[in-house]
């Protein structure tokens, strides 16, 4: 009897530590807007993957998060995204306001982490993206001075910064990584507005790309990472002339490890597209090389709802 309650105790104290603990309140709550919190599988926004928070009539939540691994979720309120970092047993209490739409970290176990997230702000939207003048109709060396140089120091500046604090070990990789990524992935976004200027901009990304590392500060990496590496291959194909084929793309310039989780995303992107044809070639070549995978019993679940 003693050895099952000591069982007992494990598995409770177990579920206990693989969940995150979110409340807090939103002053000036108007019984309108919804709360809502996506927590990528891998990278990226989908709907199947947000989580509604329900809200009392003054504007207070509180919601148990399961999550076993650290992972960087965005709370979504007035379609404002506010990323946290939620880690497995901790807990984070925060105030929005209707107002003016901001987010404050209150108090909690995950509080230092993540009001150092706020700090640094990794999705902030980059100066050089905010006008064309940055870009339309420079050249490469004048992008390399406007942009590049400088939104690399602020990007090199807020590392340090992280760097610099007394929080988790981990979670400091894992913040400073989102960093560095997040500043690739706003470089590629200049892919798609060079018009008449885009040979010179493309030879801007190159540079950048040509000296990114593609092997991953920390693992399981953060949707930043995952974001860069899906550009990259993109920009390796349309480069090298390749057919694009994500899966041979991976399989050629990617680490096994970051191939598996890169992949289960493109079969859930298939699913949520409701494209039999593609989830099912991606899932056979997937756990072909990967037959013991740990999302094999979800992307079988996933996969085998398609019609």
């Amino acid at each position: 009897m003693k050895k099952y309650f000591v069982l007992l105790y494990l598995l409770c104290s177990a579920s206990a530590f693989a969940q995150f603990k979110l409340s807090g309140k939103i002053n000036h709550y108007s019984g309108k807007e919804t709360l809502k919190i996506n927590i990528p599988k891998v990278y990226g926004y989908y709907e199947q993957n947000a989580i509604n928070i329900p809200i009392a009539k003054n504007g207070t939540f509180i919601i148990t998060l399961p999550v076993n691994t650290a992972k960087f979720g965005d709370l979504i309120f007035q379609t404002n995204f506010h990323l946290l970092l939620l880690d497995p047993g901790k807990s984070l209490k925060v105030e929005l306001n209707e107002g003016d739409k901001s987010i404050k970290v209150l108090s909690g176990t995950a509080s230092p982490a993540n009001s150092l997230l706020q700090t640094v702000n990794v999705e902030e939207y980059p100066f050089f993206l905010q006008t064309e003048q940055f870009y339309i109709k420079s050249d490469l060396a004048t992008m390399n001075t406007r942009i590049v140089k400088p939104y690399f120091a602020m990007r090199d500046k807020k590392i340090a910064l992280v760097n610099q604090a007394s929080i988790n070990p981990k979670d400091k990789k894992l913040i400073a990584a989102e960093l560095k990524y997040a500043a690739y992935n706003n470089i590629y976004e200049l892919a798609e507005l060079g018009g008449e200027n885009q040979a010179n901009v493309d030879k801007l990304i190159a540079g950048v790309f040509n000296k990114a590392d593609i092997k991953t500060d920390t693992f399981p990496a953060g949707p930043q990472y995952y974001t860069f590496i899906n550009s990259y291959l993109i920009w390796k194909e349309k480069t090298t002339g390749a057919k694009p084929d994500k899966w041979v793309s991976a399989n050629k310039y990617l680490p096994d490890a970051v191939t598996e989780q890169l992949v289960y995303q493109y079969i859930l992107r298939s699913v949520y597209a409701n494209d039999k044809l593609q989830a099912d070639a991606l899932t056979k070549s997937y756990l072909k090389k990967f037959p013991d995978s740990a999302r094999k019993a979800d992307i079988d679940k996933k996969t085998n709802k398609l019609k």
